[in-house]
């Protein structure tokens, strides 16, 4: 151990969770840099949706984050909000209600098919026919007359601030000022432009200008930048980018009731009522316009204009409700995809070099600071390593 600092890359909430879980085990300085300002990127365009689903061992992971929420909002730091709604995936087609009952059917079982029930394993879950959801749920503004079938998961809700908006960044927020707590110091406005590395091990990190700022360890937590940043420390990292637009609506009369969150199998439109007045609408199709490809990326909030008509028409399918209501916001967040879906975090082939990559940050996050901190700041293994590591790509990795 030296006296240079551990140096994270990000300051979004994956960055802030790797510098609060540092800080609490380590006495050595821990610095974060962030090239704007904190969780204003990809950590501020999340919906900020959670929930514990998915196979063993990932499922272990979120619940981490649930533990650790808890702790967080007893006693609060920063100002989150959180609000239980549940979630609702509808299918408008006789073939995609079948689908969804397979799915539910088989979602308990621990080697389930089809596999795309995994993700619903360790999580309640119930189909409900479409001619009955009038009769479970309290939905006046869905169009139960398109509806052949639906899952439910009650186990999930979404994060909120004072505004009830803005939940990510204030979650986020939550992580940044315990950080502080423990001795972390966070630069904002300051982009990191090179990872320095010699004899196979990281020296320091360059920040924009000539400026350079020697490190025991970098960790990058960048989000999409994390793949341009691990190649400068000649790092392989295999991800793709893949946009996600969202419409913000403003309803002409307030909601008189909490809606679940909703998303329809065969468009890939999901309705988020984030407050009485305001409905968040995403888009996540299997659309080959959406992918990025493997290369740098940038967050461009023009992008989302081009998904607007096929997105809002999907939604007005779903809840007829908005059609009347107004476009007051649009702007696209970037997710990266991994080959298997998971996180990568941990080490890598170059020594004091480690990642923390992830497509849910919210939800993964804690995770991920607590492996990452375990590894650098203990020299520890964790049950999760194999499980998250680089390594399990065509042998790469530490």
């Amino acid at each position: 151990m030296t006296d240079a600092p551990f140096v994270v890359v990000g300051g979004g909430i994956v960055g802030a969770s790797v510098a609060y879980h540092l800080g609490e085990r380590t006495d050595a300085p821990v610095v974060v840099y962030e090239r704007g300002e904190l969780a204003a990127e990809t950590t501020f365009r999340a919906t900020a949706m959670v929930g514990v689903a998915g196979p063993d061992p990932y499922h272990r992971l979120k619940e981490y984050g649930f533990r650790l929420y808890n702790e967080f909002f007893a006693d609060p730091e920063a100002d989150p909000r959180y609000r239980q709604s549940g979630r609702l995936r509808v299918a408008t087609s006789p073939d995609g209600a079948r689908r969804l009952e397979a799915l539910a059917a088989a979602a308990g079982d621990p080697d389930p098919d089809p596999p795309a029930a995994a993700k619903y394993a360790n999580s309640l879950v119930d189909y409900v026919p479409g001619e009955r959801l009038h009769e479970r749920f309290l939905l006046p503004p869905l169009d139960v007359e398109s509806a052949e079938g639906a899952l439910y998961r009650p186990d999930y809700g979404y994060v909120q601030d004072e505004s009830r908006t803005l939940g990510p960044r204030a979650l986020a927020m939550e992580f940044v000022e315990r950080a502080r707590d423990h001795g972390a110091t966070f630069e904002t406005n300051t982009e990191v432009t090179d990872v320095r590395v010699d004899d196979g091990g990281v020296t320091g990190v360059e920040l924009a200008g000539t400026e350079v700022v020697e490190a025991e360890a970098v960790v990058c937590a960048a989000g999409p930048w994390n793949q341009k940043l691990a190649a400068r420390a000649g790092v392989d990292l295999p991800v793709g980018h893949v946009l996600s637009p969202v419409f913000a609506l403003e309803l002409d009369d307030p909601l008189a009731y909490t809606l679940p969150a909703i998303k329809s199998h065969e468009s890939g439109v999901g309705v988020h009522p984030k407050r009485d007045d305001t409905v968040l609408v995403t888009y996540t199709p299997d659309d080959p316009s959406r992918h990025l490809g493997d290369g740098p990326c940038s967050v461009d909030d023009t992008d989302a204009a081009a998904f607007r008509e096929p997105a809002l028409a999907a939604a007005e399918q779903l809840l007829p409700v908005l059609a009347d209501a107004d476009l007051v916001d649009e702007w696209v967040g970037v997710g990266t995809s991994t080959p298997d879906g998971k996180p990568i975090v941990g080490r890598t082939p170059v020594d004091g070099l480690a990642l923390a990559v992830t497509m849910a940050g919210i939800q993964y996050a804690p995770a991920v600071g607590s492996i990452v901190a375990r590894q650098l700041a203990d020299g520890e293994e964790t049950a999760y390593d194999d499980a998250v590591s680089l390594s399990r790509f065509d042998g790469d990795g530490g």
